[in-house]
């Protein structure tokens, strides 16, 4: 459910902390005008390109608005999905960025939050690394921007945004899931559970612009790791409050609310997300929307639209060939709707045809579906 992409998704835009000389700006940036960036872009909110453009042109110096460039592209090219010149367009303007945030602190070499914003843009390709398993890209890249973000941590206590990376680290190289086990194979570091929990919190509680990500990020660990679906569901209906517009939230917070049975409320939050005319953009997100509308109405008894959105899925898989949900369960819900509905024959055909397929699980609740 919380791929390593989208835990990290937000951590794009977690510039700053409280060790700058300068409490008002960030690397020569009003950190208000870096607030609002951050709330446009938590808020999807289409203006926020022309914002940083605005910051660009306001601050010509400085490497934020690259940075904040480059975390906009790298988000876009998650929402959107399988669109190569987005992802195209992410690696060349990170390493942009990274060339004008490095060129920014050789002018500045005692200015911490010039170490960070390197350490940012590094973090983020490393992201991006993971995302397409390119692990000894992510290693490498990764040992300079954890390095920075550790000694920023020892040498300013308060520092706090930069304790957000490095509590993920721990937590989850300390209960490494499996496609994260290469990555934590070449950096071989074992991570310190409680550790990551307390950095997690800090950051959370004193991070400038860290405080969104610190929910997020927990709603992950409490769901992947600890299995712990309500605590999850908790952290993700704050933040879905706090950002109405963000679509993302809104249908995690609905795939939330199906794993804990409540079907209807679902249902719900998954068609308000596809009603949205937003979501056609974001192809990425209305895949997997879709997903919860399907399962939910199944388990809402709403028949008609569970063969609608299986109608819908198949339409969508169709149009995205890098999506990757497998159709033998859409089948499977599909004849369930069919049995409910009393169309018997077409139902034990769908179920026949998933009992054939290659996904083991769903051809054994096929199976079984057949023998009763």
């Amino acid at each position: 459910m919380f791929p390593f992409r989208s835990l990290l998704l937000f951590v794009l835009f977690t510039l700053g902390g409280n060790a700058g000389a300068d409490a008002d700006r960030f690397v020569d940036v009003d950190r208000w005008r870096i607030e609002r960036v951050l709330e446009m872009g938590y808020s999807m909110d289409p203006e926020t390109e022309a914002e940083i453009a605005s910051l660009a042109e306001a601050f010509p110096e400085s490497p934020v608005p690259g940075v904040l460039e480059a975390g906009y592209l790298y988000w876009m090219q998650n929402y959107k999905a399988w669109d190569e010149e987005l992802k195209q367009a992410f690696e060349e303007r990170a390493e942009e960025a990274l060339e004008e945030a490095k060129a920014y602190l050789k002018e500045h070499p005692e200015d911490p939050d010039a170490r960070f914003a390197v350490a940012m843009v590094e973090l983020m390709q490393v992201i991006y690394y993971v995302d397409h398993h390119r692990w000894w890209a992510a290693f490498w890249k990764s040992r300079s921007s954890l390095k920075t973000m550790r000694k920023l941590v020892v040498e300013y206590p308060d520092y706090h945004d930069a304790k957000l990376p490095l509590g993920m680290q721990n937590c989850y190289l300390s209960r490494t899931p499996g496609y994260l086990k290469p990555l934590a194979f070449l950096m071989r570091f074992k991570g310190d559970w409680e550790l990551g929990l307390r950095y997690m919190k800090e950051a959370g509680e004193g991070g400038l612009f860290c405080k969104v990500d610190a929910g997020y990020y927990l709603a992950a660990i409490r769901m992947e790791l600890e299995g712990d679906r309500q605590a999850s569901r908790d952290e993700m209906a704050k933040l879905a409050a706090r950002f109405p517009g963000n679509l993302k939230f809104a249908a995690m917070l609905a795939e939330l609310e199906r794993g804990l049975g409540k079907q209807e409320v679902a249902k719900a939050g998954a068609e308000a997300v596809l009603a949205d005319e937003r979501v056609a953009e974001f192809p990425g997100i209305r895949g997997r929307t879709l997903v919860t509308l399907l399962w939910s109405s199944l388990g809402a008894n709403d028949l008609e639209l569970a063969l609608e959105a299986s109608a819908r899925l198949r339409e969508f898989a169709a149009a995205n060939e890098g999506f990757d949900y497998d159709l033998a369960w859409v089948d499977f819900v599909e004849a369930e709707a069919l049995w409910g509905l009393g169309r018997e024959r077409e139902a034990m055909e769908l179920w026949r045809k998933v009992a054939a397929s290659n996904n083991e699980e769903a051809a054994a609740t096929a199976f079984t579906r057949l023998g009763k």
